[in-house]
């Protein structure tokens, strides 16, 4: 099934407890913030039922069904290729599978893990996500995966907390019919525009923390589920924030973000994925993360593009774009940019199959790099962007004062730039990039997807050391490199030429 956006919409009226800036909403599609949220969700019901964007976004399921194509399952590069391809489309029209993109990577994540523990312990987990991926085909609902704990103490152990157990989500009754779980996650992206989640630990788990190994989905207008919105970095709405907010208010950030807590919500054993198998805790925990930092790639890479784009616009409103460190700096913006969407799509060449399961995943040396590549430069870029353009991205004028009679006329005097650019233009460009780079873009591209500890954690563990050893025992002539399936295979050739080669000349001397 494919619904229409009308379609959409309609499924958030489903009497959520929502809160957002400390009053309780009812209607998330109405109310002036939360709607640009909702708005950039719908991108994802326009898409598939565009023509032209049908063959990308929409695929056949095992039963012949056409449905949403990011709910099958990636088993070839081409397959995330086509995946990176859906992510790049749509953030670079403003918008669109933010809705999606934790939700399909924790059902990637569930499906690998259950079909591990299937074949390893005897469950019958993936049974149950194969029919909640069918539900959620049939019936092409938006879902959001919540993994973040809110962890107290960090310190200290999930069960071992000494204000109350309930920082980590955790099982407290197992039932007849299902579970009660109670606690509560953080920074849930596009929890507004969800109608499900799939709610996931976000780290290994010892015996004695069993409870808090589980892996449930839910709707998000389950009795005793709250949500409760982030505060967003605009106030404005419509035209005034769409000039001052251009790139908050078109992509809806600022208020996708949420607490979700869970005060002792029941979920009926089909939909639970994971519970009490500790040891496997970790497994999720990684394999949601090793699909979900192909979105992260994605997102980064047409947020990359805007900023060098915007840079390179400012230099040109400000006469300098031939000034040579500026295209110094502009040349920085361009390769930094080509590297991080280059290695991203490097990942799904050369794609990895996951174990126990058909499905494969994005390379874990390959996205953790791009996703690491981009967090620890993104300081550094959006430095130099504020450098070409000065320090007007800070003190610029707002869309009221442009619009204002008396006040316009010296903005329009005063605030122009290169001749026959008009001032309207350049302001535009530099209320784009002062929006571009306000801090919740800049906290959000450091840790979103994972800190930088995190990507420098999965390269090490992936990272291929007994190639990189053999290398050097070669070439320092130590043994060991040669059982190496690279290194041992190469022929030695100083050997072979020197054999072919005369005596060397005991009697020649510098």
């Amino acid at each position: 099934m494919i619904r229409s956006v009308e379609q959409y919409l309609e499924s958030l009226n489903d009497g959520r407890v929502f809160y957002f800036l400390g009053e309780r909403v009812r209607d998330v599609t109405t109310h002036p913030l939360v709607r640009n949220v909702i708005r950039s969700a719908s991108m994802d019901y326009f898409f598939p039922n565009d023509p032209k964007y049908h063959d990308l976004f929409v695929a056949k399921n095992e039963e012949g069904e056409a449905v949403n194509a990011l709910f099958i399952s990636p088993k070839s590069s081409e397959d995330l290729l086509k995946r990176r391809e859906i992510f790049l489309t749509t953030w670079r029209t403003g918008g669109g599978t933010q809705l999606h993109c934790m939700g399909i990577d924790a059902l990637e994540a569930s499906k690998v893990v259950a079909e591990r523990m299937d074949r390893r312990l005897g469950t019958q987990y993936a049974e149950r996500v194969a029919a909640y991926r069918r539900y959620l085909q049939q019936n092409d609902l938006g879902i959001t995966g919540a993994m973040t704990d809110v962890k107290g103490d960090r310190s200290l152990r999930p069960s071992k907390q000494e204000a109350h157990q309930d920082y980590y989500v955790r099982v407290v009754d197992r039932q007849k019919n299902g579970i009660i779980v109670r606690g509560a996650k953080m920074h849930i992206s596009s929890t507004p525009g969800a109608n499900e989640a799939i709610v996931m630990p976000c780290r290994a788990h010892g015996e004695e923390d069993q409870d808090y190994a589980v892996v449930f989905a839910t709707p998000l207008n389950a009795e005793g589920i709250k949500l409760i919105a982030s505060e967003p970095p605009m106030r404005e709405s419509g035209e005034a924030g769409a000039w001052d907010y251009p790139v908050t208010t078109a992509y809806g950030h600022g208020t996708s973000e949420c607490m979700i807590v869970f005060d002792d919500v029941f979920v009926p054993w089909e939909r639970v994925f994971l519970c009490g198998e500790w040891k496997f805790s970790r497994d999720v925990t990684y394999a949601f993360a090793t699909f979900h930092r192909l979105f992260g790639v994605c997102r980064m890479t047409t947020e990359l593009e805007m900023l060098a784009g915007v840079a390179a616009l400012v230099a040109e409103y400000n006469g300098v774009e031939k000034v040579s460190h500026i295209r110094d700096k502009l040349a920085w913006l361009a390769m930094y940019a080509e590297a991080v969407s280059v290695i991203g799509k490097t990942s799904c060449l050369y794609c990895e199959k996951q174990p126990d399961s058909d499905v494969v995943s994005p390379n874990t040396i390959y996205t953790n790099t791009a996703k690491y590549l981009f967090a620890d430069n993104y300081h550094q870029a959006v430095k130099t962007a504020h450098d070409i353009c000065g320090g007007i991205a800070d003190t610029i004028p707002t869309y009221a004062d442009w619009t204002n009679p008396e006040t316009r006329p010296w903005m329009e005097k005063y605030l122009g730039g290169k001749a026959g650019i008009p001032t309207e233009h350049r302001l535009r460009a530099i209320r784009l990039l002062k929006d571009l780079t306000n801090p919740h873009f800049q906290i959000g591209s450091i840790h979103g997807e994972g800190s930088l500890a995190a990507q420098r954690m999965f390269v090490y563990a992936g990272a291929d050391w007994g190639k990189y050893k053999a290398a050097a025992k070669r070439a320092a002539g130590i043994s060991g490199w040669e059982k190496d399936p690279v290194f041992g295979s190469l022929p030695d050739y100083p050997k072979c030429i020197s054999s072919k080669m005369k005596p060397v000349d005991e009697s020649y001397s510098l």
